[in-house]
C-alpha cells in the first residue's frame, strides 16, 4: 500500500513539473531580425542621345544645260578705211564710242571637265569714232570735215567650249572657254564724210572668241576677247566700189544664269 502511493505521488510530481513547463514561456532573443539594409543610392539612368542622322541626297551632275548670257564690250575697234580715190574720204577711224554689247543663248552637253554646244547671239556693235580729215571732192575743191560710219551689227552661230578647272573643292569653279562659228553681218550704216554721205553694204564672215570665267552653282560670269571678220564695201560717188576689211574686235564681260536639262 505504501509502494502504491509512493508511485502515485511520484507520478503526481512529474505531472505537476510538466504542466509548469508548458506554462513557463519559453526566453527568445532579444535580437530583432532585420532585413538586409537597401542601399541609399539612387540608381541614375542617363538619357541616350540620339542623334539624327542627315544623309545629304547625291547630287548628279545635269546631262546638259542652257545658258543665258548678257554682254557688254568695254573695249573695241574697228577696220580702218583709207581711200585713194578723188571722191570719198580717208582716214576713217578705228576708235569707238557709245554702247556695244550682246544676248546670246547657249546649249551644252555636260561631261567631268567638258562642255560643248552649240550658241546663238545677237551682237551690237558700237559706234565708230568720228575722224576729222580733208577729201578732193571734185569740182568743190578739197573739203575737210567729220568723217564716221560703216558700222553694222551681227548674229554669229557657233559652235562653244568651255573647259572647267575642278581639280578641287572649291565652291566656284573656274573655266576656259572659246567660241567659234560664221557671222552673219548686216544693217550696215552709210558712211558720212562733211555733209556728204554714201552708201555701204558688208558681207558675212567668220566669228571667234576665248577667254576665261568662273562659275557659281547656277550664276557664270566670263571675259571673252572676239572678233567678227567683214569687209565693208563703199559706194563711190563717181561711181563703182571700194572694199575694205572692216572687222569689229572687243573685249566682252558677259553674265549668265544656266537652267539645267535632266
Amino acid at each position: 500500500m505504501k509502494k502504491l502511493t509512493l508511485l502515485a505521488c511520484s507520478l503526481f510530481a512529474f505531472a505537476a513539473v510538466a504542466q509548469a513547463k508548458e506554462t513557463v514561456a519559453p526566453v527568445t532573443s532579444s535580437k530583432e531580425v532585420m532585413s538586409a539594409p537597401v542601399s541609399s543610392k539612387e540608381v541614375i539612368v542617363e538619357p541616350v542621345v540620339v542623334e539624327e542622322v542627315v544623309v545629304a541626297p547625291v547630287v548628279e551632275d545635269p546631262w546638259g544645260y542652257i545658258n543665258l548670257r548678257a554682254g557688254w564690250d568695254f573695249w573695241s575697234e574697228y577696220g580702218n578705211f583709207t581711200g585713194n580715190g578723188d571722191e570719198y574720204p580717208v582716214g576713217l577711224s578705228k576708235k569707238t564710242k557709245d554702247f556695244g554689247g550682246e544676248l546670246a543663248i547657249e546649249g551644252y552637253k555636260h561631261w567631268d571637265y567638258f562642255d560643248l554646244g552649240l550658241g546663238v547671239a545677237y551682237q551690237h556693235h558700237m559706234k565708230r569714232k568720228s575722224s576729222n580729215d580733208s577729201f578732193d571732192h571734185g569740182a568743190a575743191g578739197v573739203l575737210s570735215g567729220d568723217v564716221s560710219g560703216a558700222e553694222y551689227k551681227s548674229v554669229p552661230i557657233y559652235v562653244t567650249g568651255r573647259y572647267n578647272i575642278n581639280y578641287w573643292d572649291w565652291p566656284a569653279t573656274p573655266y576656259l572657254k572659246a567660241n567659234i562659228g560664221y557671222s552673219f553681218n548686216f544693217d550696215s550704216k552709210d558712211l558720212d564724210y562733211g555733209p556728204h554721205s554714201t552708201g555701204t553694204s558688208v558681207d558675212d564672215g567668220l566669228y571667234w572668241a576665248a577667254g576665261f570665267g568662273v562659275q557659281y552653282e547656277d550664276f557664270n560670269v566670263d571675259v571673252l576677247y572676239g572678233a567678227n571678220y567683214a569687209k565693208t564695201k563703199v559706194d563711190l560717188p563717181a561711181g563703182g566700189n571700194e572694199k575694205f576689211d572692216n572687222d569689229y574686235e572687243r573685249v566682252t564681260l558677259s553674265v549668265g544664269y544656266r537652267f539645267n536639262i535632266w
